[in-house]
């Protein structure tokens, strides 16, 4: 009896583990914190703090959780056994935005040009050039050019180039997207995307700060190009709410 309860609660642990849940409250240097997000980073799950700070996310022993705010500094944690036992309280620190103090020294004087001294360097450098490539110091050879120098041409073109970086949607680029797409326009931005006439400005700017790929203005890319716009007006909406409490 006792070997069949045994081999049952091997079966049944691993569930009773996932589906565990952080039960947490945030605090900074002053109070508790509403509008964190929360994200499991292992399970991909996301939540946020309520306006008493509090949260709930489901987690297993190991897991990263991660917290992130635009007033905040970010931080990981590595959940342990001690995060289901009770409320566990987690602390973040303000982010700071202040210049630090900025000192000029005395730059040193610049040496007074020594033409002998130079000229005296230059003739041992070259000197020293010729015996490491003498070939550079030939008279130019009769027929067609040089071997080496083709050589080296020849090698710059087979180099791989760089891949230059993908471009981003511009600020510009969204107004307009906005005003002349009829899939992307203002019935989405308010009533889908619940951004109101007058902020939309700012939500531009925030989301050209988000450096969307411009490939997703493409025709065939606009449900995801319409996933992010959903992701972004979420967290645009949380720290304009953020900011109207703060003020």
């Amino acid at each position: 009896m006792f070997k069949k309860l045994f081999v049952l609660f091997l079966t049944v642990s691993p569930y009773i583990v996932a589906s565990q849940t952080v039960n947490g409250i945030v605090y900074d240097a002053e109070s508790t914190v509403k509008g964190i997000k929360v994200l499991n980073i292992t399970q991909k799950i996301l939540t946020s703090t309520n306006d008493k700070g509090e949260f709930q996310l489901k987690a297993k022993i190991k897991d990263t959780i991660f917290f992130e705010s635009l007033f905040h500094e970010p931080k990981y944690v590595i959940v342990n056994k001690d995060y289901f036992e009770s409320t566990y309280v987690f602390e973040v620190k303000k982010a700071v935005n202040e210049l630090g103090e900025v000192v000029v020294k005395n730059q040193p004087k610049t040496k007074e040009f020594e033409e002998e001294s130079f000229n005296r360097t230059l003739k041992d450098v070259i000197e020293l050039d010729k015996k490491k490539e003498p070939q550079k110091y030939t008279a130019a050879p009769k027929y067609g050019a040089d071997l080496v120098q083709l050589i080296g041409l020849v090698g710059k073109l087979f180099k791989k180039k760089k891949v230059p970086e993908p471009k981003k949607i511009s600020y510009n680029q969204l107004v307009k997207l906005f005003e002349t797409n009829t899939f992307f326009n203002q019935n989405l931005l308010v009533n889908d995307l619940k951004i109101e006439k007058e902020l939309q400005p700012l939500y531009f700017e925030f989301c050209e700060a988000k450096e969307i790929e411009e490939r997703l203005l493409n025709y065939n890319s606009r449900v995801q190009l319409l996933d992010l716009f959903i992701k972004y007006s979420d967290e645009f909406l949380l720290v304009i709410e953020m900011a109207k409490d703060k003020n």
